[in-house]
């Protein structure tokens, strides 16, 4: 998951809302496609999103560097349904450019549930300036988007909101060592809970990257990003 972040970070799961809904939007973009290709560097991440053992969508994640530049793009889907009646639906494209560990630009649009929302953050002069849904703040350069692929973000004590551009506050509780299974594969993992608009539990391997996310929802369901 941006969770989603997933994206992370999924806002229906929290709010209370009588039905849940199926649709898809955006697929990936050319950039973080060709950027993947050209650098052996590059990193795909891809999380089937569960409900209750149920798939319900997909997040994916391209992690791209070039040199001191990072490319990272993160596009999420979620389609909940009943027979041919859509209840509910989430779509979430995000990206970020970084150079040397700091965030150059942001853009992401998300769809949830029929309500839009744009979001752009640039660096300019030393200062994010942040524009979400029709509104502009001014940020500290060195926050860092709600984005679950950089582990650094456990750092923080506030975070830039990518579905609308607000700063949320940030903390962490070390869980832990774990051991998973991941994509059939015994992997030793670091186990967070981190809380920003709502709880959720994330793992980071020891390369520190992002393989499980875990979350429960108003209704008590338990929402899990396996890795496919």
């Amino acid at each position: 998951m941006s969770v989603p972040a997933f994206r992370p970070q999924f806002r229906f799961f929290i709010r209370s809302r009588s039905a849940l809904v199926a649709g898809l939007l955006i697929v990936a973009a050319a950039l973080a496609a060709d950027a993947a290709q050209a650098d052996p560097r590059a990193e795909i991440m891809k999380f089937a999103v569960m409900r209750n053992g149920t798939e319900i969508g997909t997040n994916i994640i391209n992690v791209a560097r070039t040199g001191s530049e990072t490319a990272v793009q993160i596009v999420t889907h979620v389609y909940v349904g009943m027979a041919f009646l859509t209840l509910y639906k989430f779509d979430q494209t995000e990206s970020e450019r970084w150079a040397n560990g700091h965030l150059l630009a942001m853009n992401s649009i998300t769809d949830d549930n029929g309500d839009i929302h744009r979001t752009t953050a640039s660096n300019q002069g030393g200062e994010l300036i942040v524009q979400g849904d029709g509104q502009t703040r001014k940020a500290a350069p060195t926050i860092l988007p709600a984005s679950l692929w950089n582990q650094a973000l456990l750092t923080q004590n506030t975070a830039l909101d990518p579905q609308d551009g607000t700063i949320v506050p940030v903390s962490v509780t070390d869980r832990g060592e774990d051991n998973l299974v991941v994509d059939g594969h015994a992997e030793h993992a670091h186990h967070y809970g981190l809380k920003t608009k709502f709880a959720q539990d994330v793992w980071y391997d020891d390369r520190h990257r992002l393989v499980r996310v875990e979350l429960t929802g108003a209704d008590g369901s338990t929402i899990l990003y396996e890795p496919i």
